[in-house]
């Protein structure tokens, strides 16, 4: 039996790709010995992939009348497309549909599309994208390999007025039951920007006011990754066209939480005073916020504080807020060592936020941002800054620039490692792991933080 490898090298080691940017590589066979091979073909596949079993009660009557229920499972599920193209690399011209013993290289590119979401994977779905290389036998199995790749779209925070729109929540609370109420204890929370990506520190400030008879023993602070899934009785298929109106029948959904990171910090506030403190999170190798072309997956992600007393009953109180992940930092809250020197360049001018737009707005969609004379002059209420030059959001073979970013970042495997891959784990050798941008070493930008305590 010859030993034959067939193997699919990118251009881009990391294996991770830009929305509206090319996939390149080549397609390599080794064989030892003469090669029974029609054609050589190359298959690109994009697809997000809903489905769970649920359970409702049916009911039956027997050849005696007796009316019983029984459990009966139901599926749902859903498929879209966003990509599935196919190109021919090789095909035998003489009708011998044989190779020579050697080692043959066939390159290949594709355009991925602009308007396609990051590659995810979820407890009840998955946004996946794969390359598969097959060598077509006669009157024999085809050889075949296929591998996952991971897109990661550039969410640009600077031209996302919203994302540097501070974030302030607050929450009061009667200590106690009934005729035990122990007076009140209020909280607030403030966070500087809205907008942040993985690898930069999320800075909590928070202000006590304890008008309670009992002490405050406990601050808790957690980052969630809340997960929404949607999908349709018997299952349904969708071609995605960047405006696809779902239906509504047979549709039900499902909600997954994780806890992406979390601390815990004993405090203590005796009754009738005020304290202040800044908590810090630092974000782990996650998802970008999904919420555009992405009908049946979405992914927001929540900021949660609680604060904990040593009254029995109604002991806590707690503050929610809604982040936005993005994959490319604010530009305007770094210092300029961040970027090279470019002369060409004018200087970059922070976008304005219009008084407007409160924390309360939700952000806008994203996709692919446009380069140079293609980027909008008005964006939100001013003009969009200038991507600086210099630095590559990955690197390449060739050390080519795709698009100017921030300072350089790395990809690292998603935090949940192979653990986050739970449906159709056989289609590859083992579960797929996307990587995300993660920013390391980036400044803690909290410019209202209280004094730290001695």
């Amino acid at each position: 039996m010859p030993d034959t490898a067939l193997h699919v090298e990118f251009d881009q080691p990391q294996e991770v790709f830009f929305p509206g940017q090319p996939i390149s590589g080549r397609v390599i066979l080794v064989t030892e010995d003469k090669y029974k091979a029609r054609a050589v073909k190359i298959e690109f596949e994009g697809v997000g992939h809903t489905n769970w079993d649920d359970y409702e009660s049916v009911r039956r009557v027997d050849h005696e009348g007796k009316v019983r229920y029984v459990q009966h499972r139901v599926n749902y599920s859903a498929n879209v497309s966003y990509l599935q193209s196919t190109a021919l690399l090789w095909t035998s011209q003489d009708g011998s549909n044989e190779l020579p013993a050697g080692k043959y290289e066939w390159p290949f590119s594709y355009i991925l599309p602009s308007n396609i979401p990051p590659s995810f994977e979820g407890k009840y779905g998955y946004i996946r994208y794969s390359v598969k290389a097959e060598v077509d036998r006669p009157w024999r199995f085809d050889k075949a390999k296929k591998l996952c790749i991971t897109v990661s779209p550039l969410l640009d925070l600077n031209v996302i007025p919203n994302a540097m729109t501070p974030l302030h929540d607050q929450a009061s609370e009667n200590l106690g039951c009934c005729c035990f109420k122990k007076g009140y204890l209020e909280m607030r929370v403030d966070i500087p920007k809205t907008g942040f990506v993985p690898g930069e520190t999320i800075s909590l400030n928070l202000h006590l006011l304890n008008n309670s008879t009992v002490p405050v023993t406990e601050v808790k602070a957690k980052i969630i990754q809340q997960c929404n899934f949607v999908a349709f009785r018997g299952g349904s298929n969708f071609n995605f066209t960047g405006d696809s109106v779902m239906a509504v029948s047979q549709r039900e959904t499902k909600q997954d939480a994780n806890t992406v990171i979390k601390q815990t910090q004993k405090i203590t506030v005796e009754p009738g005073k005020e304290h202040k403190l800044a908590l810090e999170l630092r974000l782990p190798s996650v998802t970008p916020s999904i919420s555009q072309f992405s009908p049946v997956i979405t992914v927001e992600y929540l900021v949660q504080v609680t604060v904990d007393t040593s009254s029995t009953f109604g002991s806590d109180i707690d503050c929610e807020m809604g982040v936005l992940i993005g994959t490319v930092p604010i530009r305007q809250y770094l210092p300029p060592a961040y970027y090279p020197p470019n002369p060409a360049l004018p200087p970059a001018m922070p976008t304005p936020i219009p008084p407007s737009i409160g924390a309360g707005v939700a952000p806008p969609g994203y996709g692919f941002v446009p380069q140079e004379d293609s980027v909008p002059a008005d964006i939100g209420a001013g003009d969009a800054p200038p991507y600086p030059n210099g630095a590559t959001p990955y690197p390449t073979k060739n050390d080519t620039v795709v698009i100017p970013s921030a300072p350089p970042l790395s990809y690292q495997d998603s935090m949940y490692g192979t653990d986050g891959t739970q449906l159709n784990t056989d289609e590859n050798e083992k579960p797929f792991v996307p990587k995300y941008p993660v920013f390391n070493d980036l400044p803690v930008y909290n410019p209202s933080a209280p004094p730290q305590e001695k």
